[in-house]
């Protein structure tokens, strides 16, 4: 019985070591690109990211621009959901989803009435000196 225990403790404690929490997005990001650097962070419990960095100075008037907005952790899902994307080239607002694939690799994800009718960008983190 006891060994049995054991194995199921084991089990969940291994589960919430590969859990995710809803901060590990939060940091600076370069787009897929490499056209901007965005900075994700917290404010009210929900997350936002605004642009820090455009590598075309002509474009610097998108400098501070939010770009995500409104996203809330669902940790079951192991995503950042609920939110909104902003593109500000087109000026195109969508819903949005947001998942992690690793801790140095985000795809976001906008998308218009269904998620599977949507358009999705991988972000790379920046790398802290």
């Amino acid at each position: 019985m006891i060994k049995y225990f054991l194995i199921a403790l084991v089990t969940v404690a291994s589960f919430d070591l590969f859990a995710q929490s809803g901060e590990a997005i939060v940091g600076e990001w370069l787009t897929q690109n490499s056209e901007a650097r965005v900075t994700i962070y917290i404010e009210h419990g929900k997350y936002f990211g605004k642009i820090v960095w455009i590598k075309d100075s002509k474009q610097s008037a998108q400098l501070n621009t939010l770009i995500l907005a409104d996203f809330v952790f669902d940790a079951k899902e192991q995503e950042w959901n609920n939110g909104t994307v902003f593109e500000p080239r087109h000026g195109h607002k969508s819903s949005g989803y947001l998942v992690l694939k690793d801790a140095n690799t985000l795809k976001v994800t906008g998308y218009k009435g269904f998620r599977w009718i949507s358009d999705s960008e991988t972000w790379t983190r920046v790398k802290s000196k």
